[in-house]
C-alpha cells in the first residue's frame, strides 16, 4: 500500500504527475483502462494522484488514466462530451449540480451493465447518510459520495505567539476573532483574509457563510431571499473587514499571504491540507469562528457518477470494467482524506484506523469533521437554476467588496438579476 513515505517522497514533486516527475517507468500494462477525469486543481489533485498510482500499483485488473483540473468549464466539458460520445468512465459531481447534470449521468441502479450496487457490493448502509441522499434525483441515484468539502479555518501558530496569542486557543467567536485581527495588526503583519483568494466566488462563498451564520436564507419559493437585514448585515462585515478595518485588500490572494507567512488567519478549504502541509510553515486549523448567531460554514460534497458512453463498441463490456474501477476503487478513499483533506463518506474509509492516526487527522480532519457532523457544514439550495443564481449574485457581491459599491446596491442588483435568472 502506499505509506506516508511514499507521499513524503512525492511532496515535493507538482506538476507533471508522479511516475513522470519521479522518473519511475510504469511496466507494461495488460490491464482494461478506465479514464477518471476530475475537476480537481490544488492539494487534492496531488491526493488523486496518489490513489490512482497506488491502484495502478497494486491491482493488475484495471488501469486507471486519469486528466485532471479545469473546475470553471468542468461541467459544460462533461455534458458536451457525452452528447459527443466522447465521454471520461467516471467522473464528479457536485451535490448541487446533479439537478443539471443528471441527464447525461447513469441510473447506477440500471446501467448498461446492470446495477452498480448489485455488482459491487456496495449500498447506502455504506455511506453516511444525507451524502447518499444528496446524489439522488426524484428518488434516483445517480452518484456514489466520496467526500464533503469545506472551508475550515487555518492560522499561522508563529504570527500568533508573536502577536501574543495563544496558538493552542484559535478564537472561536467574534469578539476573540477580531481581538485576534488587532493583535495580529499590532505586529505589522496581515491579519485575516475571508477566502482563499480574491476571486469572485470566493467571495461570494465567504458572504453565504455569514448570511447563514446570522441565520439568512438564500432562496425561498424560487425567489430570492437574501436581500434582507441578515444579508445586509453579513455583507456589511464581509466588506469592513477591508475597508472600515483594513484586515487585507480586495483583490488579494490568501494562499500566497499565508503560504509567504504574511497572513496570520484565512479562511481555506479541506484541500489546502496537502499544500500547507508541504511548506515551511507552522500553523494551526480550527473550526470557522462564530460570527453571527450561529457557527455556520460553506461546504459541498463530491460524488463519483458515471457519464454515459455512446452504444456499440462492447458497451456492456465497458461499462462493466467502469463498475469493477469503482469497487476497487472504493476501500482506497481513507487516502483521499488523508492526502486530500476531505472527510471521506464511505464509512469504513472514516473509521479507518490509517486515516484516524495520519497527521492528517489530527491537525485538520478532525475539526472538518466536526464541523461535517455537527450542523456547521452548510451547502448551497438544491435547486435546477443554482448555478444561474449564482452567476447572478456574485458581480454585484465582488463589487461590494471592492468597495465600488455600497452594500444596499449590490444587493438591491443582486436581487434583481437573481430572479431573473431563477425565472428564466
Amino acid at each position: 500500500m502506499t505509506t506516508r513515505r511514499d507521499v513524503l517522497k512525492y511532496g515535493g514533486l507538482l506538476g507533471a504527475g508522479l511516475a513522470a516527475s519521479t522518473g519511475l517507468t510504469r511496466p507494461a500494462y495488460a490491464q482494461t483502462p478506465v479514464w477518471i477525469n476530475t475537476p480537481f486543481h490544488g492539494g487534492d489533485a496531488q491526493a488523486m494522484e496518489i490513489i490512482v498510482d497506488a491502484l495502478n500499483d497494486e491491482q493488475d485488473e484495471i488501469r486507471y488514466d486519469l486528466t485532471q483540473g479545469g473546475w470553471t468549464e468542468y461541467y459544460a466539458q462533461l455534458y458536451n462530451a457525452v452528447v459527443a460520445g466522447v465521454a471520461p468512465n467516471i467522473g464528479i459531481c457536485h451535490n448541487f449540480r446533479f439537478l443539471a447534470t443528471h441527464p447525461v449521468l447513469y441510473d447506477l441502479s440500471d446501467t448498461p451493465a446492470g446495477d452498480v450496487f448489485a455488482l459491487t457490493g456496495l449500498g447506502e448502509g455504506d455511506f453516511i447518510d444525507y451524502a447518499w441522499r444528496l446524489c439522488q434525483v426524484d428518488g434516483v441515484q445517480y452518484g456514489i459520495p466520496l467526500d464533503q468539502n469545506m472551508l475550515g479555518f487555518y492560522y499561522n501558530r508563529a504570527i500568533f505567539r508573536d502577536a501574543g496569542l495563544d496558538p493552542d486557543s484559535p478564537p472561536s467567536t467574534r469578539e476573540e476573532f477580531e481581538a485576534a485581527c488587532d493583535a495580529i495588526a499590532a505586529i505589522g503583519k496581515i491579519p485575516f483574509h475571508p477566502a482563499l483568494s480574491g476571486a469572485p466566488r470566493w467571495i461570494r462563498r465567504a458572504w453565504f457563510l455569514l448570511h447563514w451564520g446570522a441565520n439568512g436564507a438564500l432562496i425561498e419559493n424560487d425567489t430570492a431571499a437574501f436581500n434582507t437585514d441578515q444579508g445586509r448585515e453579513a455583507l456589511q462585515y464581509l466588506v469592513d473587514m477591508v475597508h472600515a478595518r483594513g484586515w487585507n485588500q480586495p483583490g488579494s490572494d490568501a494562499n500566497r499571504q499565508f503560504l509567504a507567512n504574511e497572513l496570520g488567519m484565512c479562511l481555506n478549504g479541506t484541500w489546502f491540507y496537502l499544500t500547507v502541509e508541504r511548506a515551511d510553515i507552522d500553523y494551526g486549523c480550527a473550526q470557522v469562528p462564530q460570527f453571527f448567531d450561529r457557527r455556520t460554514t460553506w461546504g459541498t460534497t463530491h460524488n463519483l457518477v458515471l457519464p454515459r458512453q455512446p452504444d456499440g463498441g462492447a458497451l456492456e463490456e465497458r461499462v462493466a470494467a467502469t463498475v469493477r474501477a469503482i469497487g476497487l476503487f472504493t476501500p482506497y478513499t481513507y487516502l483521499w482524506g488523508q492526502f486530500g483533506g476531505h472527510v471521506p463518506m464511505y464509512r469504513p474509509a472514516l473509521e479507518d484506523p490509517r486515516l484516524r492516526e495520519s497527521d492528517t487527522w489530527a491537525k485538520t480532519l478532525r475539526h472538518y469533521a466536526d464541523m461535517a457532523f455537527g450542523g456547521v457544514f452548510q451547502s448551497e439550495p438544491i435547486h435546477p437554476k443554482i448555478v444561474e443564481f449564482d452567476a447572478a449574485v456574485e458581480p454585484h457581491i465582488q463589487e461590494a467588496y471592492n468597495g465600488t459599491m455600497t452594500v444596499a446596491e449590490a444587493l438591491d442588483r443582486a436581487e434583481r438579476d437573481a430572479n431573473a435568472a431563477l425565472s428564466g
